[in-house]
């Protein structure tokens, strides 16, 4: 009887220490909040500061019982719904530092889409002028929403679109970011994405993610590699035909944010980090994508669907325990048709 009562005394203070040790390891862990798990209940005067600290999700319904664990970091939870703004806000504060382009000044980008939207963005938040010339059959929500944030879209043909970059960023004095080639672009996910992965996961077996300009993989997988070394395998995915892996082909699919005419310049300085690189058919990308929405919950753009197609055959091969990690760079909601068109594969 004694103990109980001791122990019923006892219980007010144990709250109180509770109370405490719990608002002290909030306060302690806010400003990491981000950066851990992606969103938290921080408030901050600067929406830059949101750019990051996506969440990484594992695969539960469409992975075999005996694969590896496929993991996918969520991306399109960026502000602008894509992985882009991290080397939108990398290219653009690089550019400032380096004195490239002043306040009030202009930056022009060649871009399918994401990268674009991104550019727009930070410019907005940075004061400077955005002029972009992107595919003219990208996406009309992404061009409604570049054109929103006060930037100036010019339509071009896949082909002609860097050219025309290059000679509007000469004829109008701004400068021209190059994301294929621009080293920022690598550093951004070097120093953000890669970080961040293995912060998530303690360890990684594979990377998989698909070749736009090659920052992504090429960066991400740097950064493994030289924590991880060789046992980490990197594979970069690619449309069905693509330049990049067949050179030779008479025909080429198109999966919007992947390379499909051309080979960018960071791919061929980083070509060695790359360890495999897979094609895959827009129709084969469009039916994984509706087994990712329909099971998984993630609602992933065209490349995403490409991505976890290619992941999940290395999660095949590589067997029970390991770690397979790709990324959802962007969200189907910004492709109406492609909404539409895994509308019946999802019924």
């Amino acid at each position: 009887m004694e103990w109980v009562l001791v122990f019923n005394a006892l219980i007010p203070v144990l709250v109180v220490v509770e109370d405490y040790i719990n608002s002290y390891a909030i306060s302690c862990l806010a400003p990491y909040l981000n950066s851990l798990c992606g969103y938290s209940s921080m408030v901050t005067a600067l929406i830059l500061n949101l750019i990051g600290g996506t969440p990484v999700v594992k695969l539960s319904r469409i992975v075999g019982r005996d694969h590896a664990d496929v993991y996918v970091k969520l991306e399109f939870l960026n502000p602008t719904g894509s992985h882009k703004d991290r080397i939108a806000y990398y290219m653009i504060k690089d550019a400032l530092d380096r004195r490239l382009v002043k306040e009030g000044g202009c930056v022009v980008e060649a871009s399918s889409g994401n990268t674009a939207m991104a550019v727009a963005w930070v410019s907005s938040l940075l004061g400077l002028r955005a002029i972009l010339v992107v595919n003219e059959d990208a996406s009309p929500v992404k061009v409604a929403a570049m054109e929103a944030l006060g930037a100036k879209v010019i339509l071009s043909r896949p082909e002609e679109k860097r050219n025309i970059a290059e000679r509007i960023a000469k004829e109008e004095g701004c400068v021209f970011l190059n994301q294929p080639g621009n080293e920022a672009n690598v550093r951004a996910h070097y120093e953000t994405t890669g970080p961040e992965i293995l912060k998530a996961l303690s360890d990684v077996d594979a990377f998989v993610m698909g070749i736009g300009t090659g920052g992504t993989v090429c960066g991400v997988g740097r950064y493994l590699k030289e924590r991880l070394g060789s046992k980490v395998l990197i594979v970069g995915v690619v449309p069905k035909g693509s330049v990049i892996a067949s050179p030779e082909a008479s025909s080429r699919d198109v999966i919007d944010g992947l390379s499909s005419y051309s080979v960018p310049d960071i791919v061929k300085r980083y070509r060695d980090i790359i360890d495999r690189i897979v094609e895959v058919g827009y129709d084969e990308a469009l039916r994984t994508l509706a087994r990712v929405v329909r099971y998984e919950g993630i609602l992933g753009g065209p490349s995403t669907g490409a991505n976890i197609h290619v992941a999940l055959k290395v999660a095949k091969e590589s067997g029970k325990g390991k770690k397979v990690v790709t990324i959802a760079p962007d969200t189907i909601l910004k492709y109406p048709k492609v909404l539409k068109e895994i509308k019946h594969l999802t019924q």
